[in-house]
């Protein structure tokens, strides 16, 4: 079960459509052959974050995908290119120095419990 979650400073509320950069990603990793099923997505709003030299004013958007142990490097950077793209055109026209990341990790199946 891939879980897509979003980290976001919360001053970019006003300017991103969060729920709809939550889809988008949620549709855009589905559309790589992800059964759309099983995936999980969701967003959580930072409400202190300091970002380079703008420190407090600065703006940052941080995704991180949870793949179940097993896939390999060349899978990953497909689905990571992907949803990259989805979150920097999100902020591209709107935002100017926005800090913009994503990270793709194993989850363990020995230790991750789902019904």
């Amino acid at each position: 079960m891939p879980h897509i979650i979003v980290e976001y400073s919360r001053h970019l509320e006003g300017i991103v459509k969060v729920p709809d950069l939550v889809q988008d990603l949620h549709i855009a990793l589905a559309a790589q052959g992800v059964d759309e099923t099983s995936i999980v997505s969701r967003a959580r709003a930072c409400d202190y974050v300091s970002v380079g030299v703008l420190g407090v004013n600065g703006h940052m958007l941080h995704t991180m995908v949870l793949l179940s142990k097993g896939s390999d490097t060349q899978t990953k950077r497909k689905y990571g290119d992907v949803l990259y793209d989805v979150l920097k055109a999100s902020v591209s026209e709107k935002v100017k120095n926005c800090a913009v990341s994503l990270e793709i990790r194993d989850m363990d199946s020995d230790t991750y419990y789902t019904n």
